[in-house]
């Protein structure tokens, strides 16, 4: 069985967040991912960034207070695609991706995948 490995990488963390959620979005046929804080700002996305500000801003309110949102205001911002909300886990903080398009079940390949895109740098010991 082959392993198919992403072929665009990069030493940025948020640049390799890019990457790796437009392979992701492409492999699950998601039209849009964004990862936001739980401030609602955008730390990776794929797809227009400016949509992805957006959807990072109103993520915190659609996972804790639903009601909150002006109607219609989701299917306005998903051109009334199905909008889907996980939470995973980077660096002991709590974010969110958020994608519309199919619905999909996100692995836990992801949050893995997350660990090692923003985790902290290996120390380098002095000779």
């Amino acid at each position: 069985m082959t392993h198919e490995r992403r072929q665009d990488r990069s030493e940025n963390p948020c640049l390799a967040g890019d990457l790796y959620l437009r392979a992701v979005a492409q492999r699950t046929g998601l039209e849009h991912l964004t990862l936001a804080t739980h401030e609602g700002l955008l730390l990776a996305g794929a797809g227009d960034k400016d949509l992805g500000n957006r959807v990072a801003a109103v993520a915190p309110m659609y996972v804790e207070e639903p009601a909150s949102l002006r109607a219609g205001l989701i299917d306005e911002l998903t051109d009334g695609q199905p909008m889907q909300v996980w939470r995973v886990t980077v660096r002991d903080r709590p974010f969110y991706l958020i994608g519309f398009g199919t619905l999909t079940d996100m692995s836990e390949e992801v949050q893995d995948a997350f660990d090692r895109i923003f985790a902290r740098p290996a120390q380098r010991t002095a000779n």
